[in-house]
């Protein structure tokens, strides 16, 4: 029971960590889609450093901890009551994605993030966690 609990403590982390950087990854493959090629923008822009890598890690770092706080609860209600279906967890991932654009005073579209974009980072998230983490939730064992 208590290596048990303690790869909870381990797993649930590291599936969140992992998830995080699906989902990033994810809208990273998404949003190249609307680059223009280089040779067609504004020499201004062209010096100044159109890269959109860049701008998917400083959304990383600033977004992951809004998505944190859902996540944890989304977490700890599928630990608490061993929910193990994939569904649950692309559907909590895909809520917990959708939440710090949904609660941003600018809402969800932009120029280049669109919701279907962002729910999609959070269905692939939450496939990942489940596929980490999410497949043996909660203390008690599987029962065959």
């Amino acid at each position: 029971m208590l290596a048990r609990l303690a790869a909870r403590l381990l797993l649930a982390p590291l599936g969140f960590a992992c998830a995080v950087l699906a989902g990033f990854a994810t809208l990273a493959i998404l949003t190249t889609r609307a680059l223009t090629p280089m040779i067609e923008l504004p020499d201004e822009i062209v010096l100044l450093g159109y890269d959109m890598s860049v701008n998917a890690a400083t959304a990383l770092f600033l977004l992951a901890p809004l998505m944190a706080a859902p996540a944890i609860v989304a977490v700890l209600i599928a630990e608490m009551f061993s929910i193990r279906s994939w569904a649950y967890h692309v559907v909590a991932g895909a809520v917990t994605a959708t939440l710090p654009w949904a609660l941003s005073p600018g809402g969800f579209d932009g120029p280049i993030f669109t919701a279907p974009d962002i729910i999609a980072c959070g269905v692939v998230a939450g496939f990942v966690h489940w596929l980490i983490a999410g497949r043996s939730s909660g203390l008690a064992p599987r029962q065959s």
